[in-house]
């Protein structure tokens, strides 16, 4: 019988899991539910959740938001609140908030635990320890997609970075506990956010290894080039330009038995420019990454601005498929991480790899023995019992998961 319960407040609703948040949150429902009775709160209407998923959650609310235009309309004028900005602007409705407030008072919470969007539906009650769910340092995220955009694009960018940092400022200062992805994002928020060094806990993004075994064991077809991703989001949409543009005429003038396969989330719009590259496999909204997977042989991950993790690449990992992303693709991924995948910064020298593993069987029988290797320590079941010691240390007044914890006590 599971004695203690846990609030969990996220945008979406995890069991889609075709985003990377949607992922994360997945993942650490099922983990609490391990030991915790969990009631679930989304701010959108998805439709049913699969049985599977409601078998682990006690109790389950949606709260849709406004539809299209109404939407946008509201999240601009939500912004130019004072405290708010566009990231947390239009998710929680009022009747969210009061169905909020009243599951605190009817349930002892041990602890709630809230993605930054859903900031303004915790109650003010401060005797529930919070816990903050920090996919991204979103603040510095937004002041490096700054450093891409034209003006006032970039002006826009870095007036909100400024609002989102006060935002998540004050989530870590009233958090008991926050569980970051990695190092390089712990880092971004103690420049603002010191305090984030007594209470954080590195729970990265993980994969489902076990659940790529049938695709790691196929050999995947000569000569494919796959670029995976949520192509609905700009800095997405930027990495791929910035690879086209340059990056495959390059590839192709090396290579010419490529194929090009871009494959993700994407808007009908960025399916019409895609089909200006003459030769490109375009695969908009496929239901599942596998098969596409287990087809490559190579792939491609061209980012220009990130925080988090990318989720791609540990999904590659586990396929076993080699990769080549940018600097700021391999961000947050540490050790021995560096040595299982190739960085460049170039779209030449980013198109120059690609071909050296598409000509070389030993080139990428090496990457995937490292990344083989790398990726267990991303292993779902690993990541889960991290979360399971920050929450024990959390609610048991042991904080030896936070970094300057034994630093503190000396």
């Amino acid at each position: 019988m599971k004695s203690r319960r846990v609030l969990y407040l996220c945008g979406q609703a995890p069991w889609l899991r075709n985003g990377g948040s949607m992922l994360r949150n997945f993942w650490m429902i099922e983990t609490l539910a391990k030991l915790y009775t969990v009631d679930l709160v989304v701010a959108d209407e998805p439709g049913p959740m699969p049985p599977a998923f409601a078998a682990i959650v006690d109790d389950y609310a949606a709260f849709p938001r406004r539809d299209g235009q109404r939407r946008g309309i509201g999240r601009l004028v939500g912004a130019a609140r004072p405290g708010a900005s566009s990231l947390t602007a239009g998710w929680t409705t009022p009747a969210l908030r009061d169905y909020v407030a009243e599951r605190v008072g009817r349930y002892a919470y041990a602890a709630i635990q809230v993605d930054l969007p859903m900031i303004d539906a915790l109650p003010r009650r401060d005797a529930i320890p919070i816990v903050y769910n920090a996919h991204n340092c979103e603040s510095a995220l937004l002041a490096r997609r700054a450093t891409t955009e034209p003006f006032p694009a970039a002006a826009l960018l870095r007036v909100d970075a400024q609002r989102v940092r006060r935002q998540e400022r004050a989530l870590i200062d009233r958090a008991g506990l926050v569980t970051v992805c990695s190092r390089s994002d712990r880092n971004d928020f103690a420049r603002f956010a010191p305090g984030i060094l007594d209470k954080s806990a590195i729970v990265p993004n993980g994969v489902d290894i076990d659940g790529y075994a049938a695709v790691h064991a196929q050999p995947g077809d000569p000569h494919v080039v796959l670029v995976t991703g949520s192509m609905d989001w700009r800095p997405n949409i930027l990495g791929l330009r910035w690879f086209l543009q340059t990056g495959l005429a390059v590839l192709r003038a090396r290579f010419p038995s490529v194929v090009v396969r871009v494959a993700g989330r994407m808007k009908p719009e960025l399916v019409a420019e895609l089909r200006g590259y003459p030769g490109l496999d375009i695969v908009a909204n496929p239901e599942s990454m596998d098969p596409l997977l287990a087809t490559a042989t190579v792939v491609a991950v061209p980012i220009v601005a990130s925080s988090g993790t990318r989720l791609r690449i540990l999904e590659a990992w586990a396929a076993g498929r080699p990769v080549v992303t940018t600097t700021a693709g391999a961000f947050g991924l540490s050790g021995r991480s560096e040595e299982a995948l190739l960085v460049r910064d170039d779209a030449r020298e980013f198109a120059d790899a690609l071909a050296v593993l598409l000509e070389s069987p030993q080139a990428r029988a090496k990457l995937v023995a490292i990344s083989d290797e790398v990726v267990m320590r991303y292993d779902w079941m690993r990541v889960g019992a991290r979360l399971l010691r920050a929450y024990d240390g959390l609610l048991n007044g042991d904080r030896s998961f936070a970094p300057h914890a034994f630093a503190a006590r000396s």
